[in-house]
């Protein structure tokens, strides 16, 4: 009995075979079967209809005229579009050369005629069931692919949001079921601020504005990596940079002045109000931590160095750097940096710090090669 016509099919099937008979038999059983079959007569007409449409399975004969069927798998075989439809042979010549040669043209299975039919519905449907596990272990290899991708992509852009340390921190704590503890590190702090930013919000279309704030950050932040620092993270128009060199930290905050010289001249030429900078340095042990619950996390520092950065450079100069004694002896006494006595927010007794003028980095600093663009449409704004 056959089965309803509203069954789904089993697979198309292709038959190449030059004996009608042969056809007519293999058709009749596979259709009954509830296959979608199709016929060739030549290697021609099998190489044309695989093309065309490919099927899921071929059986094919070896033994016809012009083109037999080894050449006819080889072919296929060869080609992108067909050359993962499983072949099946199906012939009268039963030596071991024969059965050999098949397989090395490409075949999956060797059927001899005379064949039974339920041998060969048999070994079409294994084939058939490989096949869909194939075709279903590509498509999932191809999605895993797209999904590594996508996964790489979002790593990237997740990374411009982050610090060196900060990202290290997430895959290593991902990677372990116990967060990393704290690590206790000497380290200089630098923080930077633009004196008066809200006024300047105030007076600043927010487009423009926040064009040339990205453009101050971004070469304020290759200062910073130029000389082997790190953004641990933006606070508003600040940064918050360290660096485990006292030297490094200073050389990186008087070329940070030197080049915001340039972009306030840039800034005053495009008829933009300059953004006036301060900066803090402090040297002292500090801790780098992920702190937060399991929703939200951040990694940050935490120590007194930083505390005593912001507030150093709250009472800087604009234009200037101001630092602790720390850092003032770290990095070699430099010149141009003059003692300050100040008694700071917070702390019991006067302590001596160390200031360096805007006019000390007009006259000592030698212009930084950074890129400062004259157009303000290079910035993104205009």
């Amino acid at each position: 009995m056959s089965e309803p016509k509203n069954t789904p099919s089993k697979g198309d099937v292709l038959i190449v075979d030059d004996n009608p008979s042969n056809l007519s038999l293999l058709s009749a059983m596979l259709v009954e079967r509830g296959y979608e079959v199709r016929a060739a007569i030549n290697g021609a007409m099998a190489l044309k209809a695989a093309n065309a449409a490919p099927p899921d399975v071929i059986l094919l004969d070896v033994s016809m005229p012009e083109m037999d069927g080894y050449e006819v798998c080889r072919r296929l075989k060869a080609e992108e579009r067909t050359r993962v439809i499983p072949i099946i042979f199906i012939s009268a010549l039963d030596a071991l050369r024969d059965k050999v040669a098949a397989f090395e043209a490409g075949g999956v299975d060797y059927v001899t005629k005379p064949f039974q039919l339920r041998e060969v519905l048999a070994r079409v449907g294994t084939q058939l069931l490989l096949h869909r596990q194939r075709k279903e272990l590509e498509r999932q290899r191809r999605e895993l692919e797209e999904r590594y991708l996508q996964i790489q992509q979002l790593q990237s852009s997740v990374k411009g949001y982050l610090s060196r340390r900060a990202w290290d921190s997430i895959v290593e704590n991902a990677s372990s079921d116990a967060p990393r503890p704290p690590a206790r590190e000497q380290l200089t702090i630098l923080i930077s601020d633009i004196a008066g930013f809200v006024r300047l919000s105030e007076q600043t279309q927010p487009g423009p504005l926040f064009a040339d704030l990205n453009l101050y950050m971004a070469l304020m932040t290759q200062v910073v990596y130029r000389h082997q620092g790190e953004v641990d993270k933006y606070l508003g128009d600040g940064i918050l940079a360290f660096f485990k060199d006292p030297k490094s930290a200073v050389t990186a905050a008087y070329y940070m002045q030197r080049r915001v010289l340039a972009f306030n001249d840039r800034q005053e030429r495009s008829g933009r109000l300059p953004f006036l900078t301060r900066i803090g340095l402090s040297t002292g042990p500090v801790l780098l931590a992920s702190i937060g619950t399991s929703g939200r996390r951040e990694f940050t520092i935490i120590g007194g160095s930083v505390n005593l950065a912001a507030r150093l450079q709250a009472e800087s100069k604009a234009g200037g750097v101001l630092m602790d004694e720390a850092t003032f002896t770290g990095a070699g006494s430099p010149e141009g940096a003059e003692p300050v006595v100040m008694q700071l927010k917070g702390k019991p007794d006067p302590a001596t710090m160390y200031a360096v003028s805007p006019e000390v980095i007009e006259k000592e600093v030698p212009e930084d090669p950074g890129l400062i663009p004259d157009d303000p449409a290079a910035s993104g704004g205009g």
